[in-house]
């Protein structure tokens, strides 16, 4: 089991290069995936911003978007631990990235990111990253 971020899911699903094919490997090594309840609307609102920029075509956003909706995915809500760890986490992380931290943290389970700033302060707090 392992906490998605965004930031691997859309690459996963949009971008057909190294990176892409990256995070796709790392995504198939283990499809049991855990998400704060936040984290389709971030990669639904990359895959709008991937369209807006001409990144992806119209009809691969609207494959990309019912990917996204039609994951099986664990989505954790914002249940008080869930919000009260995101505020003890204010000072290293924003609070769009703290819930993935805070989640991979309470479950004891890797957290998949790209996004460096996020992995360092999850390692800092003992959570194990895998950065593809």
């Amino acid at each position: 089991m392992i906490v998605l971020d965004a930031s691997v899911w859309v690459p996963a699903l949009a971008d057909d290069s190294a990176l892409g094919e990256s995070c796709r490997d790392v995504l198939a090594q283990d499809p049991d995936w855990v998400a704060p309840a936040h984290g389709p609307v971030e990669a639904l609102r990359t895959i709008r911003r991937y369209r807006a920029v001409g990144a992806v075509s119209e009809e691969l956003a609207d494959l990309c978007a019912a990917a996204i909706w039609g994951a099986e995915v664990l989505y954790v809500g914002p249940e008080p631990w869930v919000l009260r760890q995101t505020w003890e986490l204010r000072h290293n992380l924003n609070p769009y990235d703290a819930p993935y931290v805070a989640v991979a943290r309470s479950m004891a389970i890797p957290l998949v990111t790209r996004d460096v700033r996020m992995a360092r302060a999850a390692d800092a707090l003992g959570v194990q990253t895998v950065v593809p």
